[in-house]
């Protein structure tokens, strides 16, 4: 195939990078981003300006394109412009076209709108000019050739997070959490150029625990409903309806994995006279990603981002089993703080007498431990109600959760069970399975 433009020869490359790799492309993956300015400069190549309204993006054509095509509609496309139309995190056309990018990608439909411009050349002379990709014939082939390639990756973005692409191409990390019903979260925000930012977490509140959600943290989401350009009292009106239930958020956190300030939040912080530098290094939750086995992230502390590498899937019946010896308990008393998660396994190890062989059962909801020979019910303990769980650096086989005598939020009296596994291995694999556990039902807001 002959590329005679630089954009179409640059995406080539990616696209045979990607195809080389044969991996999932997800947010983190660095090629991402090369590859979505590309897109959106070979959609904008040569553009024209339309009239009264001055210059507009790509996404104004591809949004009425189901309507002026004269070609048969594709369903999914139809599907994927109209879910960006009714979106409420982009508001400008830029940052609709980039999340039209996004979203096409994950369809596998971007190929689609560049073909029925193809086909309809009355519709291609009226946006493009003839020394645009779009615009040429043989240019747009080979434009068609790439996507068509594209399609054979397969790639699994986070399409929710979309409230900076107005901005930016640039992506935070982004985290769901479900918490505890509450009536005080302890988490106080202030409206910032359409954002809600948290500007201060009290200390002792369940947000504050483990670092979930930090002082810069924007919150994007409640109870599934987006938060941007919303008045505060919006957010105060969705906990009030949902009183008494499970309190449903996401977050855009305001550091990368290495513990820098993601760029568009920095703005807002200034607004808010809170200095950048003052927040310090990485988070609680980055803190914890290098006491475990080097500097692979413990349990606790695996992002949602990372679950397709480190957490197993859980099987048809939403469980997990091991085979274990229990050895049995330390009592914590009121401390359920992941950090005395490695005393008290080394505790329970040096104190044990007698192993006891019993299957570890991690379900949907809770964890469950039978006695290996005669199924006997040994423990039980809803995720709910179980604050941390880790292991030791220096003996991988062992691992341990703690668990209080109520929802962890609110229980007094904290134990931690230990566990023997097979191998370093299974050990690490059940501990991720909990830490999966963790993030369907753990209830820190």
């Amino acid at each position: 195939m002959s590329v005679s433009d630089p954009l179409l020869r640059e995406l080539k490359g990616i696209v045979l990078e990607l195809r080389t790799k044969n991996e999932t492309v997800c947010d983190r993956t660095p090629t991402l981003l090369k590859l979505s300015k590309n897109l959106e400069e070979i959609f904008s190549k040569g553009l024209k300006n339309p009239g009264w309204f001055g210059k507009c993006g790509y996404w104004t054509w591809i949004s009425k394109l189901t309507n002026i095509s004269k070609q048969r509609n594709n369903p999914i496309l139809s599907m994927v412009i109209d879910s960006v139309k009714e979106s409420k995190k982009v508001f400008s056309s830029c940052g609709r076209g980039r999340l039209f990018i996004r979203s096409a990608l994950v369809k596998k439909v971007l190929a689609v709108p560049v073909q029925l411009l193809a086909k309809d050349h009355q519709l291609a002379q009226e946006w493009y000019t003839n020394n645009s990709i779009l615009g040429d014939e043989i240019l747009s082939e080979i434009f068609q050739s790439l996507l068509f390639e594209l399609t054979e990756v397969p790639f699994q973005l986070q399409v929710k997070n979309a409230s900076f692409l107005d901005n930016t191409w640039d992506l935070a990390i982004y985290r769901k959490f479900e918490f505890v019903p509450c009536d005080d979260l302890g988490l106080h925000v202030q409206l910032v150029q359409g954002h809600l930012l948290v500007v201060s977490v009290e200390p002792g509140s369940v947000v504050e625990e483990d670092g979930k959600i930090s002082l810069g943290d924007v919150l994007d989401e409640l109870y599934k409903q987006p938060l941007k350009n919303n008045k505060i009292s919006y957010a105060h009106n969705l906990l009030h309806k949902y009183r008494g239930l499970p309190v449903h958020m996401s977050v855009v956190k305001y550091q990368d994995r290495e513990g820098n300030l993601y760029q568009p939040i920095i703005p807002l912080l200034g607004e808010c006279g809170i200095d950048p530098l003052s927040l310090g290094g990485p988070s609680a939750w980055q803190d914890h990603a290098h006491t475990l086995n080097g500097n692979k992230k413990p349990p606790h502390a695996i992002l949602e981002e990372d679950e397709d590498t480190e957490i197993p899937v859980h099987g048809s019946d939403g469980g997990a089993l091991y085979e274990a010896s229990y050895l049995g308990h330390a009592i914590l008393g009121k401390d359920g703080r992941v950090q005395r998660i490695e005393d008290a396994v080394s505790l329970v190890v040096r104190s044990n007498k007698r192993k006891r062989r019993v299957k570890l059962d991690l379900r949907e909801k809770e964890i469950y431990v039978s006695d290996l020979t005669d199924d006997t019910l040994v423990l039980q303990h809803a995720y709910t109600a179980i604050s941390a769980c880790g292991r030791r650096t220096d003996a991988l086989t062992y691992i341990g959760y703690i668990a209080g005598e109520t929802t962890c939020s609110l229980a007094k009296d904290f134990v931690c069970h230990v566990f023997e596994m097979q191998n370093d291995e299974e050990a690490r694999l059940a501990l991720c399975t909990m830490a999966q556990g963790f993030e369907r039902t753990h209830l820190l807001l």
